[in-house]
């Protein structure tokens, strides 16, 4: 029996469910349940993974919603006092034998080539859609600008600093020395800062997306043939969704701390 813990945001429920499959190759005998804390969950829009795409979760049950919850409670505790986890598998420890693995698996080593979601959307509202025609008709850049949560004192230590500005604008540049009559399409959590700071003639900004609707913005920046990415896992997962694109920029590292391997070969690197 061994437990997959379901929590983060959208980006990193897919990193979850990534590793839950390879997982599963590793121990085809063995029962693999789901532990879904509420209060991991809670900083974004819960549980979105199954809502967003068609995908099959591991099942949970009375003991490993119990055990989960005392490893995970435990486990907070002894992260702050800076102990060794309990009985806990992670991507730093490696202990893959154990009951309970709890993290956010951001590396490429748990993800298969072959891996994929497919969009479970529904119907496309009139604004998405006339983006969508949009990135058809146009070389359409998809730019994910990701502010919100990164600027908190709790995070910004960890995300700032990285893609900045600067980083933006160069990632621009080599977008226009390559490609012809770019239009450029922000999607952000900060889309008043996004106009205030960017100005092109061709340009869009999507600010409609709210809430549990931001998946579409997922959707569409997969749509596009080209893209600029923030450090962000909602934006890597744009990207690795996409089967159209031709040029990803990314910023040459993820983190400030901990850098995850999980950019791709084939991306322009941005320093």
């Amino acid at each position: 029996m061994k437990i997959v813990t379901f929590w983060g945001g959208l980006g990193n429920q897919i990193f979850e469910y990534a590793y839950y499959l390879w997982l599963k190759e590793q121990n085809p005998t063995e029962k693999i349940y789901a532990y879904y804390p509420s209060i991991g969950l809670s900083d974004h829009n819960g549980l979105e993974i199954n809502k967003r795409f068609d995908v099959v979760l591991p099942p949970t049950s009375p003991l490993a919603n119990f055990i989960g919850k005392i490893f995970f409670n435990a486990n907070r505790i002894l992260r702050r006092v800076k102990l060794p986890l309990v009985c806990t598998c992670t991507q730093s420890n490696e202990r893959y034998d154990s009951i309970f693995h709890c993290d956010y698996w951001q590396d490429k080593r748990y993800i298969s080539g072959s891996f994929n979601l497919n969009y479970n959307i529904g119907t496309i509202e009139k604004q998405n859609e006339d983006v969508l025609q949009i990135i058809k008709k146009e070389n359409a850049v998809a730019i994910h600008v990701r502010r919100g949560d990164y600027m908190t004192t709790g995070n910004i230590s960890t995300y700032g600093g990285i893609c900045t500005e600067e980083y933006y604008f160069k990632a621009i540049a080599y977008i226009e020395k390559n490609i012809d009559n770019p239009h450029y399409i922000f999607f952000s959590d900060d889309p008043d800062y996004v106009k205030s700071h960017y100005s092109f003639a061709n340009m869009t900004v999507v600010d409609w997306n709210k809430g549990e609707k931001s998946i579409f913005d997922m959707y569409l920046m997969s749509q596009c043939k080209f893209m600029i990415l923030a450090n962000s896992t909602f934006s890597y997962w744009a990207a690795r969704f996409n089967k159209k694109a031709e040029i990803i920029c990314c910023p040459n590292k993820w983190t400030n701390d901990n850098e995850p391997n999980i950019i791709l070969d084939n991306w322009i690197k941005i320093k």
